[in-house]
């Protein structure tokens, strides 16, 4: 288990290494409040590489993506299906929705990109959304969160509806809530965006095989690969 413990410690000393790659959730951007104060917030220039002292530093961002599947929600339907999908539904709500036209445009204008990677077929999706079978494009979109939480990213999110569904599909999750963080870890998260404008933010572990097997293996009848870590409400 000491093996286990230092692996897990050194997986997390790496993840917030800059430049780390962040994938805004969508619930970041379909609210029309959250939307303006992404818009308003340092997260794009944090891509950039700033100069001190006439050294240029590390930008604090590597790349930023959105979960391919809702990318090509803006660039396939029109404005108003998309307003009417169950994606844009699930993510949003019950805030005020913004435009789909202004959410393409900012994505477009910042070069942020969709991310797509392999699926989760272990997972049990019909105890986090109802019917998934008809709601194909909404359980890509989690399985890309996924996907890319499990290649080593940070998610930050307006609402917990999508660590919620991965939690209810099967995955374990730690719920850090309010905890006071390290100082260092809080300056690098809220250098890339977590509190303003995300409220919540995420990444998972899935290297330390023996520390995820004991804290789950008593406790499941199948043996995770991945611990999901959940920070704000």
């Amino acid at each position: 288990m000491s093996a286990g413990n230092d692996q897990l410690r050194n997986e997390l000393e790496r993840k917030f290494e800059p430049p780390i790659d962040v994938l805004l959730d969508p619930s970041l951007l379909v609210s029309s409040r959250s939307l303006d104060r992404l818009t308003d917030s340092n997260v794009f220039s944090s891509q950039t590489q700033a100069t001190l002292g006439g050294t240029p530093t590390q930008p604090r961002l590597g790349e930023l993506y959105v979960p391919a599947a809702f990318y090509g929600l803006l660039t396939d339907e029109t404005e108003s299906t998309v307003q009417k999908s169950n994606v844009w539904d699930f993510y949003r709500g019950q805030a005020e929705p913004a435009f789909p036209d202004n959410v393409g445009e900012l994505l477009d204008q910042n070069g942020v990109e969709g991310f797509s990677g392999e699926t989760h077929a272990d997972l049990q999706w019909g105890n986090a959304i109802n019917d998934p079978d008809r709601r194909e494009r909404l359980l890509m979109t989690l399985q890309e969160e996924l996907s890319f939480l499990t290649n080593g990213g940070v998610l930050l999110l307006r609402s917990p509806a999508t660590l919620t569904a991965l939690r209810d599909a099967g995955l374990p999750t730690l719920d850090v809530g309010k905890s006071e963080l390290a100082p260092e870890l809080r300056e690098t998260l809220t250098g890339i965006g977590y509190r303003t404008p995300a409220n919540i933010c995420s990444f998972a572990v899935s290297s330390a095989q023996s520390t995820v097997d004991a804290l789950t293996g008593s406790i499941l009848r199948t043996t995770p690969d991945t611990l999901l870590y959940q920070f704000g409400d």
